[in-house]
C-alpha cells in the first residue's frame, strides 16, 4: 500500500489587494483555474486538473466572481487531506487575505505518472472550466496517449 499522501501548508495568510488577486488569477474559469465557494466538492475539481497541466483552486469565490472567504479551518483542512489521500495527488495549500477576506488556494500538480481517478473510478479531464468525464474510446486513447502502447508479447 502507498504512502498517505499529506498535502503541503502554507497557514501564514499571504495578504493581497483585491485587484492584485483579481490581476495575478483572472476573472474567468479556464482549464488551469477554478472557482469554489466552499471546500465540500473539490474531488472533482483535484482529478480533472491533474489529468491535464494541473491549476489552482480558489476555495472562497463564488462563480459570479465575489470573494465570498473561506477560512482555512479544521474543516476545510480535513476536506482537502481526504481528496489529497482518496486521488493520490500532493496538494499544495495556502492561506491568502484577500482584503481582509480568507480565501484558500490549492494548487493541483500535474500527474504524468499513473492515472488519477474519482473515488467512483471515473477519469476526468478538464475541458474550459468544466471538468468532464472521459467514455467509452476516450478512455482508451488518453491511456494510450500517456502511457504509449502496450509491449508486444512473445
Amino acid at each position: 500500500m502507498a504512502a498517505p499522501v499529506i498535502p503541503s501548508l502554507v497557514l501564514a495568510p499571504q495578504r493581497i489587494s483585491r485587484r492584485r488577486f483579481w490581476r495575478r488569477f483572472g476573472r474567468l474559469e479556464h482549464e488551469r483555474l477554478e472557482f469554489k465557494r466552499s471546500p465540500v466538492a473539490l474531488q472533482e475539481s483535484v482529478v480533472a486538473m491533474s489529468m491535464n497541466a494541473g491549476g489552482v483552486i480558489l476555495v472562497g469565490v463564488s462563480d459570479d466572481r465575489t470573494v465570498t472567504g473561506s477560512p482555512l479551518d479544521q474543516a476545510a483542512l480535513d476536506r482537502i487531506a481526504f481528496v489529497a489521500h482518496e486521488t493520490g495527488v500532493a496538494l499544495d495549500v495556502r492561506a491568502l487575505e484577500v482584503a481582509g477576506t480568507p480565501v484558500v488556494m490549492i494548487r493541483v500538480p500535474r500527474v504524468r505518472d499513473r492515472v488519477v481517478t474519482t473515488s467512483d473510478g471515473r477519469i476526468l479531464r478538464r475541458l474550459g472550466s468544466a471538468n468532464q468525464p472521459l467514455r467509452g474510446d476516450a478512455v482508451s486513447r488518453f491511456v494510450l496517449a500517456r502511457c504509449g502502447p502496450a509491449p508486444a508479447s512473445y
